[in-house]
């Protein structure tokens, strides 16, 4: 191997600067995941949701079990 061939290696081509660009972007995707709070902040409204459902469905398994079974089914949706 010759001077002009580690020369060429060192210096910076196309393929380091659209890996540069490509760690900038998924850098730039995680701040903004960690900024919004990421899925798992939607999961817990979800969760929530659905806890509310099937405690509405308890209280209401004694005077109308056909709309239990419904707050049920859509919880579970």
């Amino acid at each position: 191997m010759n001077a002009a061939t580690i020369t060429q290696t060192q210096e910076p081509t196309l393929r380091h600067d659209i890996g540069a660009l490509f760690v900038a972007a998924r850098n730039f995707c995680e701040e903004l995941f960690t900024a919004h709070g990421g899925w798992f902040v939607r999961r817990n409204d979800e969760l929530a949701g659905r806890r509310e459902m099937l405690a509405l469905a308890a209280e209401s398994e004694a005077h109308s079990p056909n709309l239990a079974a419904e707050l049920r089914y859509f919880a579970n949706r």
